[in-house]
């Protein structure tokens, strides 16, 4: 047993050798041979475990035990008062075939018994907030702390209830849609960053002979940099087209009405106006970037039915606007808007070495000497995890993170899109103002003749580029766009306050509504619902689905509602011009548009894309004049 243990002893990196060479010496002390021999067991898989539990993790778990009276495993109990300290005696249980969560209990027993706890060095001054891995205690699921990297999930709750009122006819429905999962960019933190850690390591295995990392860590030393770059994945593929089938079944059923033969998927037969005669050719809107417009093209798949996996091109028209510097687009504004667009960014590297410093002490040990790993290694393997886990399905460097690293990590990217592109940029509002303007237009009915936004009016003046009375429309764009139209609209319930998102904290605020998991994941889609509805309804008491479509649209003493809806769960109103009095999210549609003029003032496009103004402090409501000092 001894020569056993002592050989893989001396496989391990030194400062770990050392630790488990003081271990051996405490157990080889004990008071009796039956002690020293479960020990030695114990000690033994402990060293076989090397992907089940470390020394730390060991001893983390240790700690967990600590106020514990006794440790069991379902109704067997392994220890009585393992902790008293007047209990120097410690007895211990054995268990016939022992599971693998009994042995990491009678690990922790172990190393107890060998009066080692405190003998453990700990990089940290503290110990992690949680245990690491892909389950926590507390059931918290980290997919949803990766930002807009989360995969889509509905949102729970904005505040307001879901629901569709009684009486009332659905309308019509815009929506505006985010690309879905992507391979990473080129932006120093994201893509640029990970292909940087990917070369440090290659570096740093070619000059210390092959070894990098042991460990938790040490898959590391085999592992190789297989991601792409800024292509959509074949998961975003399936995420589109399964909005677009959603769509349809929430949607598109009530706007098009079919009968019940045809209720299961679209048919070319739905397109025609309420007296029967055939409308035009639906026109939906991309931008040119590839993964922005294989986007719309598998949402519209997946809309139209696609039946049979042929193409679905022809029921359809979609117009391709060019996203490039100084062309003007709504559904990439920032290429035409050059006002700075940094301020996130700034905030964000304030942040980053502040949350990542307890995570550097933890896990540097595992790295071979003069590594030197730092605050923005630990931001690429935390975008590591998201990646591959939406590329390969898991990812190794998903376990090595507490549940509080993953919430600060989400919030370094809120922060990068919230000062960038929302209320924290001088050019949030600007940024969202020209498709609010262009979804004025299509709610009034008329065409947009000139613009002084991001708006194309030599589009948006031909009925061929952007049609009117569409009983939908579906425009495929990105993340940030979706921000700043939720801007432009002045919406408080995302506005975090007159100084920004801080950077200057050590961890997450957590008090903040703004958060991109909600918001902005992976396919996100912000919708418009207009509704026509009686006299006396109320949107007091809402129902949970409706099953037919009323025809009201012309009727007498009906009245039109707008409602936003993001991902899937209804807007509060707050904040925006012309629907104070709303109720639950309904707004009359006639306020909001009186509204409108007033938004664009607010969001001073020329001023904030093309004026001369202090930069590189977030500002508290999207536009220049807001220009705060963040303390």
């Amino acid at each position: 047993m001894d020569e056993a243990i002592d050989e893989r002893i001396g496989k391990l990196p030194s400062k770990i050798e050392d630790v488990y060479r003081k271990i051996l010496d405490r157990i080889k002390q004990g008071p009796s041979q039956a002690d020293r021999k479960y020990t030695f067991n114990a000690l033994h898989w402990l060293l076989s475990a090397q992907q089940t539990l470390t020394v730390l993790a060991a001893l983390r778990l240790t700690l967990w035990c600590r106020e514990r009276d006794s440790l069991a495993v379902g109704n067997k109990t392994i220890a009585e008062k393992p902790w008293g300290l007047r209990n120097k005696g410690f007895q211990v249980y054995g268990l016939a075939g022992k599971t693998e969560d009994a042995m990491r209990l009678n690990v922790a027993v172990a190393l107890a018994a060998a009066g080692f706890v405190t003998a453990i060095p700990h990089p940290s001054s503290s110990a992690p907030s949680a245990p690491t891995g892909s389950s926590y205690a507390s059931g918290f699921d980290m997919t949803r702390s990766w930002a807009n990297l989360s995969p889509y999930k509905g949102a729970d709750s904005f505040g307001v209830p879901k629901g569709v009122p009684t009486g009332c006819e659905l309308s019509q429905v815009h929506v505006l849609h985010r690309h879905a999962e992507r391979y990473p960019t080129d932006y120093p933190l994201d893509g640029e960053g990970m292909e940087d850690f990917a070369a440090k390591l290659v570096n740093h295995s070619e000059a210390h002979g092959g070894k990098v990392a042991s460990g938790p860590l040490s898959f590391l030393n085999d592992w190789e940099y297989l991601l792409g770059s800024d292509t959509l994945m074949e998961t975003g593929a399936a995420t589109e087209a399964t909005s677009g089938a959603n769509f349809w079944i929430k949607y598109g059923r009530l706007l098009y009405r079919p009968d019940r033969d045809h209720v299961a998927a679209w048919n070319g037969s739905l397109n025609v106006y309420p007296n029967g005669t055939a409308r035009p050719k639906p026109v939906f809107r991309t931008t040119s970037q590839a993964r922005i417009l294989e986007s719309a093209r598998w949402w519209l798949s997946g809309f139209f039915g696609n039946s049979g996996a042929n193409s679905s091109y022809e029921q359809y028209d979609l117009v391709i606007i060019p996203e490039a510097s100084g062309y003007n687009n709504t559904l990439a504004s920032y290429d035409s808007c050059p006002g700075d667009m940094t301020e996130g960014d700034d905030s964000a590297e304030v942040f980053i070495p502040r949350y990542t410093k307890d995570t550097i002490a933890r896990l540097s040990p595992y790295f071979s000497n003069n590594f030197n790993l730092t605050a923005y290694d630990i931001l690429a393997m935390q975008n590591l995890c998201a990646y591959e886990y939406t590329s390969f399905g898991a990812s190794a460097f998903c376990t090595l993170f507490t549940e509080q690293e993953w919430k600060d990590y989400a919030y370094n990217i809120d922060i990068q899109y919230y000062g960038d592109y929302a209320y924290g940029s001088p050019t949030g509002r600007a940024q969202g103002i020209g498709y609010v303007l262009e979804l004025a237009a299509r709610l009034q009915g008329h065409l947009i003749t000139s613009s002084d936004t991001s708006i194309n009016a030599t589009l948006d003046n031909n009925l061929d580029t952007f049609p009117l009375d569409q009983p939908f429309y579906m425009d495929m764009s990105h993340d940030d766009i979706i921000l700043s139209v939720l801007s432009a609209l002045g919406l408080e319930y995302f506005n975090f306050g007159p100084n920004g998102l801080p950077g200057n904290v050590d961890h997450a605020p957590a008090n903040r509504t703004f958060k991109l998991s909600e918001m902005t994941p992976f396919g996100a889609r912000f919708i418009s619902e207009v509704w026509t509805c009686p006299a006396n309804v109320s949107f007091a008491s809402l129902n949970p689905v409706l099953y037919t479509n009323p025809r009201l649209e012309g009727s007498n003493g009906t009245s039109k509602y707008i409602r936003f809806v993001l991902n899937s769960a209804p807007l509060p109103l707050d904040g925006l011009l012309g629907c104070e009095d709303a109720v639950n999210g309904f707004c009359a549609l006639d306020r909001f548009l009186e509204g409108v003029p007033t938004l664009k003032e607010k969001a001073q496009y020329q001023k904030a894309c093309f004026g001369d103004y202090p930069t590189g402090e977030q500002v508290g409501d999207g536009a220049p004049t807001s220009q705060t000092l963040l303390v």
